[in-house]
């Protein structure tokens, strides 16, 4: 589930760093024979001078795409503008909100996006996980707009159903979305996940549409979130809840004439999300909960000690991911970790989560030279961290009661209180050899 606005430890013990280290080995594509050079390649990590929305991408010729509510009364919308912010234009205004988690054809002829519109049955947010969320394209300009899935009245025309967190192929041919089937009525649904992949037919048609929608993951109880393509296009990265109960662990998905040739990459008791290659296909870049002791991390140990299964999943996952992000206590925070397909070696790219910052979605830039990323938090003082320092806490309510935040009520989760939230948009970038790139 992704961190919508509203509702999306280091390797400890040798035994689970040599299962992971075996693991990882075995899961990685053809072409990552040796160490990735981004694995020990210096970086750095900088803020950018204007805070996107959550999830930014990228068209070809560098502008940013991104869904955000401006608080204008337009709601969350999509938007195109140049990478310092300016020339901002509404892509989807002429659309009842929300419209959100936009995806740029690798052409940069078409823009997928995710949208409610004609929907009555509304959960979470669209792209990023709840209900009623489908898939819809139009052109750059914001013409041309096309539903594309959620179109066969024969199953309830998606009502009670949601397609989020959707992909292009590299070639721009193919999507891969999750889906989800609460729609009972007409569809035989049971509230269960299932990945797909469907061709994507623009050329030479109006309107453009997907063909060929092939189920390569099944509904099994298991929440899934698909992440982004190898470069290659052999597959993608997913995100599947596995090994115990409500734990996110990521796996790539070979494609192949059946679905899925999978293979786990972690196997680590937190949230792990959030996926995508390097571009030498040799190191897979991801965000975890790891490093961060609060209420997540707590249950996923819970959970596997106590052997609970991933069978109930379905009806778990979002009890517990509104009880463990952005809300005040005992939050769980994330950072970016890298992980060496070949050798299995993993480090850690950030240290934002010390901080209370939750690292969401993150995008290559057309050169694939900058990762990007907008990150939130609640403000210093309103939430309650783990491990709890009783002194420092209490400075930071005193702070928080003399300069009280202004409530944000388009931001109300379970139990966060209508507290506002921070977004700061952050840059990685690598420092590769000049005369070697990968």
């Amino acid at each position: 589930m992704a961190f919508a606005l509203p509702t999306r430890n280091v390797m400890c013990g040798l035994a689970i760093a040599f299962a992971v280290t075996v693991t990882a080995a075995a899961a990685a594509p053809a072409s990552a024979a040796s160490g990735s050079r981004y694995s020990y390649a210096r970086y750095t990590v900088r803020d950018h001078s204007y805070a996107f929305g959550q999830a930014p991408v990228f068209v070809p010729d560098g502008r940013v795409v991104v869904g955000k509510d401006f608080r204008d009364g337009k709601g969350m919308q999509v938007y195109i503008s140049a990478r310092d912010g300016s020339g901002r234009r509404c892509l989807t205004c002429d659309m009842p909100a929300p419209n959100n988690v936009p995806a740029v054809r690798p052409q940069g002829d078409w823009i997928l996006f995710h949208s409610w519109k004609g929907h009555h049955l509304t959960i979470g947010s669209p792209g990023y996980g709840g209900m009623g969320s489908e898939l819809w394209a139009m052109r750059p300009d914001g013409s041309h707009k096309v539903q594309l899935t959620g179109t066969d009245a024969a199953h309830g025309a998606g009502e009670g159903e949601d397609d989020y967190h959707a992909y292009w192929s590299p070639d721009g041919r193919r999507l891969v979305y999750a889906h989800l089937n609460w729609n009972f009525v007409t569809n035989g649904g049971q509230g269960k996940w299932d990945i797909r992949v469907a061709d994507f037919v623009g050329r030479g048609h109006k309107p453009p549409h997907l063909a060929h929608v092939r189920v390569v993951r099944p509904a099994n109880g298991h929440w899934y979130e698909t992440q982004w393509w190898a470069p290659d296009g052999s597959g993608f990265l997913y995100t599947e809840t596995w090994g115990a109960a409500v734990t996110p662990q990521l796996f790539f998905c070979r494609l192949t004439a059946k679905g899925c040739r999978t293979r786990q990459l972690t196997d680590f008791p937190a949230w792990n999300e959030q996926a995508v290659f390097t571009p030498d296909m040799k190191s897979v870049l991801f965000m975890s909960s790891r490093d961060h002791p609060g209420f997540f991390n707590t249950w996923a140990d819970v959970a596997q000690a106590a052997g609970l299964t991933t069978d109930e999943d379905y009806l778990l996952i979002l009890p517990v991911f509104e009880a463990a992000f952005l809300q005040p206590v005992a939050e769980e925070a994330t950072d970016l970790y890298q992980l060496d397909l070949a050798t299995g070696a993993m480090r850690r790219l950030t240290t934002d989560g010390n901080d209370g910052w939750i690292i969401p979605e993150f995008a290559w830039d057309p050169g694939y030279r900058h990762l990007w990323f907008t990150e939130n938090r609640l403000p210093p003082g309103t939430r309650v961290g783990l491990p709890l320092d009783a002194v420092k806490q209490l400075q930071l309510t005193a702070q928080l009661l003399e300069h009280p935040p202004t409530p944000d009520f388009g931001h109300v989760l379970v139990l966060d209180a209508a507290l506002p939230i921070e977004q700061r948009t952050r840059i990685l970038e690598f420092k590769l050899p000049r005369h070697r790139h990968g």
